[in-house]
């Protein structure tokens, strides 16, 4: 059963990541627009420490627990959940064949790499548009009309953490999109451009410990993750507003 538990203002999808998968779906065929937020430790960090994406964050339709952190700190208080990661997300909503989409991100050239090889693996997925994500805040516009005339219906957004979140939370409401989705990394690892981490990482929820050792500049975040597990998840203070939906 899939349930929604609401935590320090978010609304989390929590059950098997099948059922989160159709719920997704569910939403998609009524007439709300939905922006699915990938929730991991970092993203979660930075939710506390600074109130603007915050306030971003608790204007989504509904969070997903992408990483490994926010599955644990979920069962520490008795919401037991399978990981639901963006990349597999991403990949399940093209797998629906179902919905024009729009890929923006990543360096120039990659979101059209990414285009050819989802149009390898899926034969019949329409992506009507890419753009890369290194574009000015003054060409802001001229991306708005350029995904709104494409038909877009679903929009895969890569630009990271917190800019991708608030490129959805400013322009969602002038987007003609059903969903919008900040996918991190994955139109990089669906390019090739980056190779994801190896079963037996993504099995234990390792897959951050793998991109750090394949790019050490990550190591640089390896506080953040552990000041993270320190305040969050080894706290005996109950969340406020800790509340669960069965959906």
């Amino acid at each position: 059963m899939t349930q929604m538990v609401q935590l320090f203002g978010l609304r989390l999808l929590s059950g098997k990541k099948e059922d989160m998968w159709n719920f997704i779906k569910h939403k998609m065929e009524t007439d709300e627009k939905v922006w699915i937020v990938t929730l991991n430790a970092l993203m979660f960090l930075e939710y506390f420490k600074n109130n603007e994406y915050k306030y971003e964050l608790q204007n989504s339709t509904i969070s997903i627990p992408d990483g490994i952190g926010v599955v644990k700190y979920l069962e520490k208080w008795g919401y037991h959940t399978e990981r639901c990661p963006g990349i597999d997300t991403m990949l399940k909503i093209c797998e629906w064949q179902k919905h024009n989409i729009f890929l923006l991100g990543s360096e120039p050239g990659i979101a059209e790499k990414a285009k050819e090889n989802l149009e390898k693996r899926f034969e019949n997925i329409s992506i009507v548009g890419t753009h890369h994500g290194y574009f000015k805040d003054n060409e802001t516009e001229d991306i708005i009309d350029m995904i709104n005339n494409s038909g877009a219906e679903v929009l895969f957004v890569g630009m990271g953490v917190p800019k991708q979140e608030e490129f959805i939370y400013k322009n969602l409401h002038r987007l003609n999109v059903k969903l919008a989705m900040g996918v991190g990394g994955s139109i990089d690892v669906i390019s090739g451009k980056v190779s994801r981490a190896p079963r037996f990482f993504q099995l234990f929820g390792l897959e951050w410990l793998y991109r750090m050792i394949r790019e050490p500049k990550r190591f640089k975040k390896f506080p953040d993750l552990m000041y993270f597990y320190f305040k969050i998840y080894r706290s005996k203070e109950v969340p406020v507003n800790l509340e669960v939906i069965n959906l």
